[in-house]
């Protein structure tokens, strides 16, 4: 799929495998169209979780998230702050930047169940990029978690 999915999908098992994450989207059979309409909203949510962080002005103009298990690539836009998203792309553009991860892995940092750093420390997120990039998109995937943490409070 992309350097470093395999390394991904495997993290991504030993996680549900431990019970971190939730393995029923791992284990369940891959039908395209359903997968599109249940993966459709979350990755909606996503833009909007984006959207909602106060560095998303920091964000790349472009970045493709894709989801190991099913190879379903998104392209999130960034200007001036407003996020755009594509679902259902071939993939990254020639040197965009680059999220891989699961969806059970967004599912759970939407809710809150699980952090930006812990999923990077265990390889169930990876971020390519250059460095400024890199950093952005942490940053970005960090400040919006707080943010929604702290309007729940």
């Amino acid at each position: 799929m992309y350097p470093g999915s395999f390394a991904v999908a495997v993290a991504l098992r030993r996680a549900a495998d431990s019970g971190l994450i939730d393995s029923a989207v791992l284990d369940e059979p891959r039908n395209v169209a359903t997968l599109f309409l249940k993966t459709m909203p979350r990755l909606q949510d996503v833009r909007k979780f984006l959207a909602s962080s106060h560095s998303a002005v920091e964000l790349p103009a472009s970045f493709t998230l894709g989801y190991v298990e099913s190879g379903l690539w998104t392209r999130f836009s960034q200007d001036n702050g407003e996020i755009g998203i594509e679902i259902h792309t071939d993939g990254p553009s020639e040197g965009e930047a680059v999220v891989l991860t699961g969806e059970p892995v967004v599912a759970d940092l939407l809710a809150g169940r699980l952090s930006v750093d812990r999923a990077l420390a265990d390889g169930i997120i990876l971020i390519d990029g250059n460095k400024s990039e890199k950093s952005a998109i942490r940053y970005a995937l960090i400040a919006a978690a707080m943010g929604d943490r702290i309007s729940k409070k």
